[in-house]
């Protein structure tokens, strides 16, 4: 249906000339055009026959098909999942925060509980309803022996198999990029988290086993394009291990929760959420699976939080909020604004949870089923992520995959690199973050938190270098 006719409408041809006029001797692209890191390039206007001129785009806008939309293809008019993160301080401590968060709002809960054996899993779960609330527990190591707790933990309070929810986050490779090592061997530790997978594909018709995490890279400061390429060389690998131990190939990837990280760009943010659809859906074709099972959580990336004016974290928030459901994902997890300080109290909390909760029932931005989808710039953002991040995951591929590339240490470097351009970019304030950088507050109020729970790491034991958190803030706190 076209609502607007184009007689009358200048041309492209006429809008250039005008633009010209205006520069005089100035440089186009130095003037118009941002470069942004990974190689991408934002013009300063888009055209629909840019895009149709693609042989794989349609004339029908937004696009038909679920791989950029959302993971269904009815979108996500029922809402998202509010995913709360809570950090095991006390089990019963924790119990309570847990339920007032699910009495207040949120869907389900993501537990950070290190070596928590059954019983504490226990306390901390007294009175949660876990065939209603998915939980979702992060241990250290693989997690399988803290995956294996839950389930036993789910057991003993009755739950019935095929209602229990949750995501078991069975993730070695994180654990081995994060910290340099893992307990055992990898190869050891991928093939038991591989059997696990085969028995929860068994006996469990809700629960996800494995999470493939972009987190540790977008934390450690690199940009989207190499978070896109490692997250999809990681799902290769763990849908490797999880065929090798018996699993079918739809089921595998049914056994998968993606997790990528939101910030505070907008729209790169919701191009990278459709892009990663896009690619995945690749996997899936190449695979020989033609309507690729996928659950996708997007969580602020703690790069973006400070601890100076913390305040301002709310408003970062609620952009990677808004770009996150925009981009349609299934889960979203908000950084506490008072996250990067210790861990968050009931207010911190409260807030994080109602900044969904606004932005859910009161703004509806779920009411519209992919509403970037049409926008010139917005899809042609998507393609040119998914177009570059496929060409990095396949030089990853050809130097043997994901763990080849770490330990090599060529992946680390990279990043590195990256994160010593941010760096000196927001050292020059060229890149302003505010309350930080540039707008400070100098009667800023200096918030207490109880610190996190300190994980002891031997150096010497690292087989590979690490990836460490890197936040755009440190080297002004």
């Amino acid at each position: 249906m076209e609502f607007l006719g184009d007689d009358g409408l200048p041309t492209h041809e006429e809008w250039l000339d005008a633009v010209g006029a205006v520069l005089g001797d100035k440089d186009f692209d130095e003037v118009l055009v941002a470069n942004l890191s990974g190689g991408l390039r934002i013009d300063p206007l888009y055209l629909r026959d840019s895009l149709i001129e693609k042989e794989r785009m349609s004339d029908d806008f937004p696009d038909g098909g679920s791989s950029k939309r959302a993971s269904q293809v009815s979108g996500l008019l029922d809402g998202w999942d509010i995913r709360q993160r809570h950090w095991l301080t006390t089990p019963a401590e924790t119990n309570r925060a847990i339920l007032t968060d699910l009495e207040r709002g949120a869907n389900s809960v993501e537990l950070i509980v290190g070596d928590v054996d059954e019983r504490s899993l226990t306390e901390m779960l007294q009175g949660v309803l876990m065939g209603v609330a998915t939980i979702a527990p992060i241990g250290t190591g693989d997690n399988v022996t803290v995956a294996k707790n839950f389930l036993a933990c789910a057991e003993n309070g009755k739950i019935d198999r095929t209602e229990l929810l949750a995501d078991l986050n069975c993730d070695p490779i994180g654990q081995f990029v994060t910290q340099g090592t893992i307990r055992g061997d990898i190869d050891d530790s991928l093939l038991r988290v591989g059997d696990l997978a085969h028995y929860v594909a068994q006996e469990y018709g809700q629960v996800s086993t494995i999470r493939v995490d972009g987190s540790p890279y977008a934390h450690a400061g690199a940009d989207h394009v190499t978070e896109l390429a490692a997250l999809t060389s990681t799902g290769i690998k763990y849908l490797q291990i999880m065929c090798d131990s018996g699993i079918e190939i739809e089921d595998a990837f049914r056994q998968i929760l993606v997790v990528v990280t939101v910030g505070t760009d907008q729209f790169l943010d919701i191009a990278k959420i459709r892009a990663f659809r896009e690619i995945w859906g690749r996997v899936g074709d190449a695979c020989g699976v033609t309507d690729v099972p996928l659950r996708l959580q997007a969580s602020t990336s703690l790069s973006i939080v400070s601890k100076v004016d913390p305040w301002v974290n709310l408003l970062r928030t609620t952009i990677g909020c808004f770009a996150a459901v925009i981009g349609g994902s299934d889960i979203v997890s908000l950084a506490s604004f008072d996250s990067a300080i210790g861990v968050p109290n009931d207010f911190g909390m409260r807030l994080a949870r109602n900044t969904h909760l606004v932005l859910k029932e009161e703004a509806n931005i779920h009411r519209v089923i992919d509403p970037a989808g049409g926008s010139w710039y917005v899809e042609s953002l998507t393609d040119k992520l998914a177009e570059s991040a496929w060409e990095r995951f396949q030089k990853i591929e050809k130097k043997g995959g994901i763990l080849n590339e770490l330990e090599n240490g060529d992946l680390q470097r990279s990043i590195q690199a990256m994160r010593s351009e941010t760096q000196r970019r927001v050292d020059s304030n060229e890149k302003i973050i505010v309350g930080v950088n540039q707008f400070t507050n100098e009667e800023e109020r200096v918030l207490q938190r109880k610190p996190y729970l300190e994980q002891h790491h031997d150096s010497s034991s690292q087989k590979i270098e690490s990836l460490p958190l890197y936040r755009l803030a440190e080297g002004f706190e």
